[in-house]
């Protein structure tokens, strides 16, 4: 029987094969609004020359993105030995690592800027991943994070019809669920403080990708189909 960390591994393994070749343009008018609110925020730490690291890089898009806009060394961790070996000619050291058990193999305080999307969701207990976050960050080092909303308002329209919300829907290795204020009491358990990013919210139930959205803003945020995040390292 296949565990589900195997699991996760043999997907991403799969997904990111399939994905060989292909190109992205790292032009913010070619993103979408999710993909732009990232970039900002990443780019609100003065790129130039920062010492980066790509938690889940996946195909390797952000580290492309990091190293088009002038970034120093660039660095990659993920589960997937295919996501490395596509990321490995962009970065000074790639890792393969479970990050609910391993610690990163990098020094105390080594990262200007931290990376991580659509990761935090995979994780069962995300307790070794924040703290091995904390610790190879510098002090007022800029971490950006993204992953699925629960609570978001096509989701809880998606309940009406009888659905499953798109945070559980959309892949079955998804088993990690949060609101905005579960990441604010858990990452606040390890001194951070988080602020989010609004993106956009879809109003389509039976297509969270469909262009019928709007931008969201302020408070309303919670319903964001995506959660945003970012922090700047607190050591203390």
């Amino acid at each position: 029987m296949t565990d589900s960390k195997t699991q996760v591994e043999e997907q991403f393994d799969r997904i990111f094969s399939d994905s060989a070749g292909r190109a992205y343009s790292y032009e913010l008018s070619s993103f979408g609004t999710k993909d732009k609110v990232i970039a900002k925020a990443l780019m609100s730490a003065g790129l130039e020359g920062k010492t980066c690291l790509d938690i889940g890089p996946g195909t390797g898009r952000w580290l492309g993105f990091l190293n088009h806009h002038g970034a120093g060394e660039l660095n990659a961790v993920d589960i997937s030995a295919q996501s490395l070996e596509r990321c490995a000619p962009v970065c000074a050291k790639t890792q393969k690592a479970d990050l609910e058990t391993e610690t990163l193999d990098f020094p105390d305080n080594t990262f200007d800027v931290i990376l991580s999307i659509e990761v935090l969701e995979h994780l069962s207990d995300p307790s070794n991943y924040i703290s091995e976050i904390k610790r190879v960050a510098k002090p007022g080092a800029v971490v950006v994070l993204s992953l699925p909303n629960i609570t978001s308002l096509i989701s809880r329209i998606r309940l009406v019809f009888g659905l499953l919300p798109v945070a559980i829907s959309a892949d079955p290795t998804h088993v990690g669920f949060y609101r905005q204020k579960d990441l604010i009491r858990m990452f606040g358990e390890f001194g951070q403080t988080v602020s989010f990013l609004p993106t956009r919210i879809s109003l389509n139930p039976f297509n969270a990708k469909s262009r019928f959205s709007f931008p969201s803003f302020g408070a309303i945020s919670s319903l964001d189909d995506s959660l945003v995040f970012s922090f700047r390292v607190n050591k203390a």
